[in-house]
């Protein structure tokens, strides 16, 4: 989120000027002017005629020049950035590789997954120029049509062929990068579902996934037939209903990471994980088949009378079908796991230590006085700290949990993204009887980003910026399981409010301020040295100024909603930076 809006600079003004000379612009500037127009009038020029040659230097040049033209400051920033995470991986792998002996590496080779994984991005950027190829050809095809119908004038509407959006990149390095980290083994089918391409048709991308994972193989790997089989399903179909029912609400390249997301807590997840993650898949299978029975009759409902007793008949089905299914369901897929009722099993689960129900009761008296506290009387904040006050919140309720009990705290945050999810649902769908309510309440919260479409993520992005590092851990209490809780409510939330009080200088070709980003680094090193306390581990100083520069980097020069990527490229960088030698 912006700190500090820079104010553009205005034209020259020359002051105590004479009668004669107000009001006129002095020569210098028109001939400035007038360069300025005439060169940018040559290189729309340039683009045109390169837009319509059809050989392949024309195709190179235009793209040369779209990519000159759409390059910034910050996205070279972001690219060093990323490139910095992927030697700290790849200087990992070749110290773990050191360690191996010769006849260990014929039958298990360190450098596998790397490859694997290098074979995944080739395959990625080769359909990324097809599709730029394409795109380029049926724009010179519509050209040429309209010049022979003597249209040539309806040229300039036509929309000229552009590259993938830029922070695409992330869409295939994070869940890449993750998977080297976590589980190397399951690289193939997370190799499948990087060659997925959402440029293109739905029934091309999955099958480029299949022939991907048949040229690659699986050998190194522990994956199974249904995970090879159904990982680009999932990913596919999981962007697909994002596309149709957010569309503009949230970018490519989230519904990317939110699709990747889906396919490693439905098919990753197993009997080796904490038994909070299991839980969290069977509730999102479970409801998630609720929720698609329960739209089914979204334009019958809609259809009615609004106030008719028809209208009010469906609307309780609605309610029964998506409650009665999800309920239902999500019993039937825990029981085998848990060995008794949901219900009862949170109860015992609560009750299991005496530090734990205290956490628990404590939560929930906060929850009952704070949290309606915040809602009544948030707009009587300033807006940047009505924003951040969540952040603080979140900080403050998880702080001395997470290391206390980081079981719990991921049952909670599971909790929270299911609560929060549906409070969604129903806040932008105006869902009788709460929706109306819901959205009046949440409307002083929201930004300029939030009002992009019908749907708002930045709360559930917020939940899963702190609940992903824990995860990547297996719920385990590590320097790298905090990374999420302290950029988000330490970090992001001073840089922001700091930053909009203290701050002058602007990152190059940015909105956000350079004293803000160092208020974010020095927030994120003190927290993180206050956690290095309650961790068995040594203290790992260079690890925790690492990351604390890189996220402070990456969140004050991203343009994109930073709530997830920046704890996960923290995290990243923090577990490379910790598992290497010095």
């Amino acid at each position: 989120m912006p700190r500090k809006d820079r104010k553009k600079p205005s034209g020259m003004v020359i002051a105590n000027r004479g009668k004669k000379s107000r009001g006129k612009k002095l020569a210098y500037q028109d001939e400035a002017s007038s360069e300025k127009q005439k060169g940018e009038k040559d290189d729309e020029q340039e683009k045109d005629e390169d837009a319509n040659e059809g050989n392949l230097g024309g195709i190179v040049s235009y793209y040369m020049d779209v990519l000159a033209d759409s390059m910034t400051i910050p996205k070279v920033i972001q690219l060093l950035g990323i490139f910095f995470l992927g030697n700290l991986i790849f200087v990992l792998f070749n110290q773990q590789a050191a360690l191996v002996s010769e006849d260990e590496k014929e039958t298990n080779d360190p450098w596998w997954p790397v490859v694997i994984g290098g074979m995944a991005l080739g395959a990625n950027l080769l359909q990324l120029l097809v599709v730029c190829y394409n795109s380029y050809k049926n724009y010179t095809a519509k050209s040429e049509k309209l010049e022979k119908e003597g249209k040539a004038g309806q040229i300039k509407t036509l929309e000229k062929p552009q590259l993938p959006e830029f922070e695409y990149i992330y869409a295939v390095f994070v869940p890449l990068a993750v998977t080297l980290l976590i589980a190397p083994s399951k690289l193939p089918v997370v190799a499948s579902c990087i060659a997925q391409v959402p440029y293109l048709k739905l029934p091309v991308r999955v099958a480029v996934s299949y022939v991907t994972v048949y040229q690659l193989g699986t050998g190194g790997g522990d994956c199974t037939g249904t995970q090879i089989v159904l990982a680009p399903i999932v990913l596919a179909a999981t962007y697909l209903i994002l596309d149709k029912f957010v569309a503009s609400s949230i970018s490519l390249t989230e519904k990317m990471l939110l699709s990747h997301l889906s396919v490693a807590l439905l098919l990753l997840v197993d009997d080796s994980t904490d038994v909070t993650l299991v839980i969290f898949r069977a509730l999102a299978i479970s409801f998630g088949e609720a929720l698609f029975l329960a739209l089914c009759l979204k334009d019958l409902y809609k259809a009615q009378k609004p106030g008719s007793i028809r209208s009010k008949a469906l609307l309780f089905v609605i309610y029964a079908v998506f409650l009665g299914n999800g309920i239902i369901m999500s019993s039937k897929f825990l029981y085998p796991a848990l060995q008794m009722q949901p219900w009862a099993w949170l109860s015992s689960f609560i009750a299991e230590s005496e530090t734990r129900s205290f956490i628990f009761k404590v939560w929930l008296a906060s929850s009952l006085t704070i949290t309606p506290a915040v809602l009544i009387f948030g707009n009587k904040f300033a807006f940047g700290m009505r924003r951040k006050i969540w952040h603080f919140a979140i900080f403050l309720a998880l702080s001395l949990p997470i290391v206390l009990d980081p079981q719990l705290c991921s049952m909670a945050l599971v909790g929270l993204f299911g609560i929060f999810s549906l409070i969604e649902i129903v806040r932008a769908n105006s869902i009788p009887p709460f929706g109306s309510w819901i959205r009046s309440l949440l409307l002083p919260f929201e930004d300029n980003k939030d009002k992009r479409g019908t749907y708002v993520f930045s709360y559930i992005y917020l939940v899963l910026g702190v609940a992903l590092p824990l995860w990547f851990n297996n719920c385990e209490n590590r320097g790298s399981s905090l990374i999420g809780l302290v950029c988000l409510g330490l970090g992001d939330s001073l840089a922001s409010l700091l930053g909009k009080a203290i701050g002058v200088l602007y990152w190059p070709e940015g909105s956000k301020t350079i004293e803000g980003s160092f208020v974010f680094c020095l927030s994120t090193v003190a927290g993180l040295c206050f956690y290095q306390k309650y961790e068995e581990d040594d203290f790992n100083i260079y690890a925790i100024l690492t990351t604390s520069i890189v996220t402070a980097v990456f969140e004050g020069n991203m343009s994109i909603n930073d709530n997830i990527l920046v704890p996960v490229l923290g995290w990243l960088c923090m577990e490379a930076s910790e598992r290497m030698r010095y």
